[in-house]
């Protein structure tokens, strides 16, 4: 027997389950509109599930990629490998060419003193020969993509704009490192975060390394602004006035004003 509903509409029994469907949801009370199709992006997940933890881990992965390389590198691992790349510098043993990086310890001392300004933790001898070497692979790769710095004719760019940067930087009479040593190293660390011309780059690079002046130096030489050297590597020292002379904390020292550490823009 078949009810009267399915006979009223020729079905049998199998062909109305046959033919069934997606199950409508009962509609709410007071003719409100009922839930739409559930997706996957709807679905809530509670806290603490594994796909939750998995969207937090996708989420902090580029902070963690950018993190990782400085703070993979140990304080000893770092010293070890600027011993090891200063007897390769002396001997004349360190790889040519663009195709040898520096490794990742090296580059992690740069960012270091880029971030912090300090260099006091490392030989300065050690320390400029790598700085020099930095800059001869960041100077040979702008050149190479960006040639528009005009040379003299027969000169080459090696000879002409690199070869004195590095040679001042290893004067002898150099016995510190300069004050503008953190802004050198910002420039080195990222030597395309402000710069696309190699032109442009070659003379910011110039305006810090140029500068032979060291801390040191700067602070004997304050007796003649009106206060004493003493006084002022005193912490906590104060002038007439009460002001304190401690420097601000991460504030780095202003080149002169003929070789400002701003945009060259010319």
């Amino acid at each position: 027997l078949k009810p009267f509903w399915l006979e009223r509409h020729g079905l049998g029994l199998c062909t109305c389950f046959a033919r069934r469907g997606p199950v409508m949801a009962e509609p709410p009370p007071n003719g409100g509109e009922g839930p739409g199709p559930i997706s996957q992006d709807s679905v809530i997940t509670a806290p603490g599930s594994s796909d939750d933890a998995s969207a937090a881990a996708a989420a902090a992965a580029p902070q963690l990629a950018l993190a990782a390389p400085t703070a993979a590198v140990s304080a000893a691992a770092a010293h070890s490998a600027l011993l090891e790349f200063e007897a390769s510098a002396k001997a004349g043993s360190l790889p040519s060419g663009l195709d040898a990086p520096l490794a990742e310890e090296l580059e992690a001392i740069i960012r270091e003193v880029a971030r912090t300004g300090a260099t006091n933790g490392y030989s300065w001898d050690a320390l400029r020969r790598l700085l020099a070497h930095k800059m001869e692979l960041v100077l040979g790769e702008f050149w190479r993509d960006v040639p528009d710095l005009q040379l003299q004719e027969g000169e080459s760019f090696e000879r002409s704009a690199v070869e004195p940067l590095t040679r001042s930087l290893l004067e002898p009479r150099r016995d510190g490192a300069p004050f503008t040593v953190q802004r050198m190293c910002e420039l080195l660390a990222e030597p395309r975060g402000v710069y696309k011309s190699t032109r442009k780059y070659l003379y910011a690079l110039q305006r810090a390394v140029l500068v032979t002046s060291t801390e040191e130096a700067l602070a004997i030489q304050t007796p003649a602004m009106g206060f004493s050297a003493a006084a002022f590597a005193t912490p906590g020292a104060t002038v007439g006035d009460g002001s304190s002379l401690d420097p601000p904390a991460n504030r780095k020292r202003k080149l002169p004003p003929e070789l400002a550490n701003g945009v060259v823009a010319e």
